[in-house]
């Protein structure tokens, strides 16, 4: 007598309204000009093989986070395919979330790099539906001098009359957030020498340029308004200062804003990609950007 093989065959449930799927949309020009070109990698949940067969495919929209590698504004080459792994998991939780390219400080000194942000934050926003994005509900996200440009973008955006790149909360990692004060605490840069990454970004010595530093100091343009932030810093940083930290979130309450931080003990310069750290930024995405109507 034969075996019944079709008898040891398991079954799974597909759950058919649900989205599963994501997909990485890589190097989206979004902004292009005679001299340079700027992209961006985006993830989506999007099965490809919608538009394979010419299905519909998912309707549904998401609050979007805007992530900027740091990468010292061009001390080193950014790459913004670098977190993409951990930027998955808040694509699986229900986001859009896009990578960022900006220029770097030996293609043009500030604010070039700023302007660069909030021209993607724009150009998502104008092709919202495309990429399945809810152009109300924006955060911003970034490690270093990402975070400097994050701190920025959210902060410039509130003070100005273009609605198009306001953002809704803003998560600030281990960013400068007052040039003229860094080289006032240890750091294995010296941050006032014309060599050095804050120095290049604005085109000479900061001291030597001081409004020039001020006008690139996330700090100055603190008022009552500011987006929810989020802040975390590692107390064993030696390239950007954790009294950094301090000041802006000092700041941001003095001025009555709301305003998180965190100190990572015994962590440095480095992404805080272990499980507890990540899942304070989800628990401030959601409370602040999922959960807007």
């Amino acid at each position: 007598m034969g075996q019944n093989f079709e008898e040891e065959i398991k079954e799974l449930h597909w759950e058919s309204d649900r989205n599963s799927y994501v997909q990485l949309i890589p190097n989206i020009v979004y902004l292009e000009k005679e001299e340079y070109s700027l992209k961006l990698n985006l993830l989506v949940y999007r099965d490809p093989m919608d538009a394979l067969f010419n299905r519909d495919g998912n309707k549904e929209v998401y609050p979007l986070i805007i992530y900027l590698q740091g990468c010292g504004w061009g001390w080193s080459e950014q790459d913004t395919f670098q977190f993409i792994p951990q930027l998955s998991e808040f694509a699986k939780d229900g986001y859009v979330v896009a990578s960022i390219q900006y220029r770097l400080s030996s293609q043009d000194i500030f604010p070039a790099q700023l302007e660069d942000v909030k021209s993607a934050i724009r150009y998502l926003r104008t092709h919202a539906f495309q990429f399945n994005i809810d152009p109300k509900r924006v955060g911003i996200w970034g490690d270093s001098s990402g975070a400097h440009l994050a701190l920025l973008a959210g902060l410039e955006a509130m003070g100005s009359l273009d609605d198009q790149v306001n953002i809704q909360a803003v998560v600030d990692w281990f960013g400068p957030t007052d040039l003229l004060s860094m080289s006032q605490y240890p750091s294995v840069f010296d941050h006032d020498s014309p060599h050095s990454p804050e120095s290049k970004l604005v085109g000479g010595a900061i001291q030597e340029n001081k409004e020039k530093a001020r006008s690139a100091s996330p700090i100055r343009y603190i008022h009552p308004s500011a987006p929810p932030t989020l802040i975390m810093h590692g107390d064993a940083d030696d390239v950007v200062p954790y009294e950094q930290s301090v000041e802006m979130f000092k700041a941001l309450r003095r001025a009555g804003n709301y305003a998180e931080m965190y100190k990572v003990k015994g962590a440095g310069h480095i992404g805080f990609t272990q499980p507890q750290t990540m899942e304070v930024v989800k628990s401030f995405f959601k409370k602040h950007l999922k959960s807007l109507s």
